[in-house]
This record gives C-alpha cells, structure tokens and sequence, in this order.
C-alpha cells in the first residue's frame, strides 16, 4: 500500500517545526535552570517547557502519543502560545491521516 502523500508532507513538517520548537524549548528551560531564578516562581514554565519537551521527543516514534502530551500540556497549563501549539496537532493529523484505510465499494 502506498502511503499518502499528505501524511508525509505533514509529518516532515510536523518533524521540522517540533525540531525548531525543540531545540528553542531546551535553550530555554537549560537558561532557567542554570539562571539562579527562584524554582517556585518560575514551576509552571518549567513544568511546560518540560511537557513540550517530552511529547516533541516521543513524537519522533510514536506520533499520536508525543502530539497528546504536547497538545494536552500546553492546554492544561493555560499557556496557548500560537507557535508552540502547531507540532503537536500536527503529529496528531499525520497519525490520524496515516491510519485513515480506504473504503472498498460494494461489488
């Protein structure tokens, strides 16, 4: 069976957006642990950009499972930012289109 080529078109995105977003999310959790900051005024961001991290690594395998614990990261934490909420829908898309199986017609 072929794969579509929507789903790869939107896992290769998905994989370059969450790597970018990846790569910023770790500058910046390793800046506010080495920082000196206060941990307790700064728990959520930690939290999140831990969540962030977590779900975009296991995306690369599992891409259903990465999505979601982005996704619901971000969402439970309150903290929808536009540029971090698209790799985790992204994979969520790419697993549903790539398990989506074509409906044979009634002979």
């Amino acid at each position: 069976m072929k794969a579509n080529k929507a789903a790869v078109i939107i896992r290769w995105i998905a994989r370059i957006y969450g790597s970018i977003v990846l790569l910023i999310l770790l500058i910046a959790l390793f800046r506010i642990l080495a920082g000196g900051h206060n941990f307790l005024s700064d728990w959520k961001s930690i939290v999140l950009y831990s969540c962030l991290i977590i779900g975009l690594s296991i995306a690369y395998k599992w891409e259903l499972i990465g999505g979601a614990i982005a996704t619901l990261g971000l969402l439970i934490s309150g903290f929808i930012h536009p540029l971090l909420l698209p790799p985790g829908i992204l994979y969520i898309t790419y697993w549903f289109l790539s398990k989506r199986r074509e409906i044979k017609p009634f002979k």
